[in-house]
C-alpha cells in the first residue's frame, strides 16, 4: 500500500443516475417528479430543467450522516447540491464561472481570474487586474490592482487616495 491510500477514507459508496418527469403522459405537472433510474445508465440532457432533468444521487459511505450529494445535469451548467450540515451546500459550474456556495455564502470565479464573495447582500471582490472592491449597505471601497490608489464612498462622503493627492469632501 503505497503514502496515499493508507491516508484515504472512504466518504462516497456508490452513485445512481435518474431522470426526473416533471410532467405526466397527458402533460399536466407533477407536485413530485417520477424518478425513473435508466436500465443503461444514459440520459439525455433536456433543455428544459423544469420538464425534465437527468442526476445523480451519490450516496455517502457514512449512512449516519445525511451526506449524499445530487449532480443535476443541465444544458448550460453542472449544479452540485448537499445539505447544509455538511460544509458546502451546493456547486455551480457553467462556461462562465464556478461558484460554491459555502455556509450561506457564495464564492464565485469568474473565466476571466476574478473572485466574488457574497453574503448577505455584502460583496468582496478581486477583479482580473487584481483591484479589491467591498460593496455593503454602508459604504463602498474600492483599491486598485497595484495598490497604489484606494477611495471609499459613504452616503455623507467621498475619499480617496490617488497618486495625484488626497480627495475627501462630503457629498
Amino acid at each position: 500500500m503505497n503514502m496515499l491510500s493508507e491516508g484515504l477514507s472512504r466518504t462516497w459508496r456508490s452513485a445512481q443516475m435518474y431522470i426526473g418527469f416533471h410532467r405526466d403522459q397527458s402533460g399536466n405537472h407533477r407536485e413530485a417528479a417520477k424518478l425513473w433510474p435508466p436500465r443503461n445508465g444514459n440520459a439525455s440532457i433536456h433543455r428544459d430543467p423544469a420538464e425534465q432533468e437527468a442526476f445523480v444521487v451519490v450516496k455517502a459511505s457514512d449512512q449516519t450522516e445525511n451526506g449524499d450529494v445530487q449532480i443535476k445535469l443541465r444544458p448550460d451548467q453542472i449544479v452540485l447540491r448537499r445539505d447544509p450540515a455538511q460544509g458546502w451546500q451546493g456547486i455551480k459550474v457553467d462556461d462562465f464561472e464556478v461558484a460554491v456556495q459555502v455556509n450561506g455564502a457564495w464564492i464565485r470565479i469568474k473565466a476571466d481570474g476574478s473572485v466574488s464573495h457574497t453574503r448577505d447582500g455584502d460583496l468582496t471582490a478581486i477583479e482580473a487586474d487584481g483591484s479589491v472592491i467591498k460593496v455593503t449597505d454602508h459604504v463602498e471601497a474600492i483599491m486598485s490592482g497595484d495598490g497604489v490608489e484606494m477611495s471609499r464612498r459613504t452616503a455623507s462622503d467621498f475619499a480617496a487616495i490617488r497618486t495625484d493627492g488626497v480627495i475627501s469632501k462630503a457629498r
